[in-house]
């Protein structure tokens, strides 16, 4: 049952990666008006980013479960886990590679996170409906009043409303247990549907962007319920392990190429081609490296922080026992 769930998260985690690749290559571009571009902008602009800030909160909560299993110092290493990927974060800023600003902001919510994983879960689904009903309260608000302060709120509580979420998602054991609430997921579903539909066209408002993500993570659990789905899907597995290496690659690879070759990009449609390439060359790159190693190499840096000491990225002792 633990792989499993472990599986669940890595495909999670490789399919909100994907969706951010294309978002972060189209944002190079400038056919705006193009089909391709608003569909974009409009199923996938900050989407993504939301999903990867629940896996965040579940991540930390399951990580802190398992300190406390193995009776380890569970407060001091979850701080140092979120201080060092606030160090990376500031260390990609300062050499100029522009996915360190992410790396930041999650580790300022990881430390935030701290204090609901030590919250009844009860009171944390309460906490996430109430900001939910406050983004929704605004929903009007954010598109007449942008600059007032409440409105100014709604943005970084929508976004943090997901580490809460996904913290309550971890303390109920929910991918444990994926059968037993299958009925629920399937209406979570066709609600979402309904309400991803009816707020489509709300582009960069934060209730497009909570109601669309969460779709698309109820979408996706009720797909990797399924052994045909798990297969489907199976080569998001490594490309989710190594997220954090990835998204440092294709970030710079952005940055540093596409943005000095303005004339590669003058088109949608070459835009996708450029984003499925990255993401093709990706998801190869990553189930490769991880048959001769246990981490992608930013992982095995951050672990390193977390742990404050020297980790093996590969495993002698296993390989050796597998050549034999």
């Amino acid at each position: 049952m633990q792989k499993q769930r472990i599986e669940v998260i890595d495909y999670l985690r490789g399919f909100a990666l994907l969706g951010i690749t294309i978002v972060n290559v189209f944002q190079v571009g400038t056919d705006y008006d193009s089909y391709i571009s608003s569909l974009v902008i409009h199923s996938m602009e900050s989407k993504f980013i939301y999903m990867f800030i629940f896996l965040l909160g579940l991540s930390s909560m399951l990580f802190m479960s398992s300190l406390k299993e193995r009776s380890e110092k569970a407060n001091l290493i979850y701080i140092r886990r979120s201080g060092t990927l606030l160090l990376i974060g500031i260390s990609l800023v300062f050499v100029g590679i522009p996915s360190g600003g992410l790396f930041i902001l999650y580790a300022i919510f990881g430390l935030i996170g701290f204090v609901f994983l030590r919250i009844p879960p009860m009171i944390n689904i309460v906490v996430f409906i109430a900001i939910a009903i406050l983004v929704y309260s605004t929903r009007d608000m954010v598109l007449i009043e942008a600059e007032s302060s409440i409105v100014s709120l709604v943005g970084p509580l929508s976004m943090f409303s997901m580490v809460i979420l996904g913290i309550f998602v971890g303390q109920i054991s929910f991918y444990n247990q994926l059968q037993r609430f299958k009925g629920l997921l399937v209406t979570a579903l066709v609600i979402l549907l309904f309400l991803s539909y009816h707020f489509y066209s709300w582009a960069f408002t934060p209730i497009n962007s909570l109601v669309m993500s969460l779709f698309y993570i109820v979408f996706f659990t009720i797909l990797s319920m399924y052994i045909k789905g798990r297969r489907l899907f199976s080569f998001l597995i490594a490309y989710g392990r190594m997220s954090m290496s990835n998204f440092i690659v294709h970030t710079s690879f952005i940055y540093f190429y596409l943005m000095n070759n303005q004339s590669l990009t003058s088109s949608a449609l070459t835009l996708l081609n450029i984003a499925l390439f990255i993401i093709i060359i990706q998801i190869i790159y990553s189930n490769i490296w991880l048959k001769y190693f246990k981490m992608g190499p930013a992982e095995w840096i951050w672990r390193m922080g977390t742990y404050w000491k020297k980790i093996r990225i590969v495993d002698s002792v296993e390989k050796g026992s597998k050549r034999s």
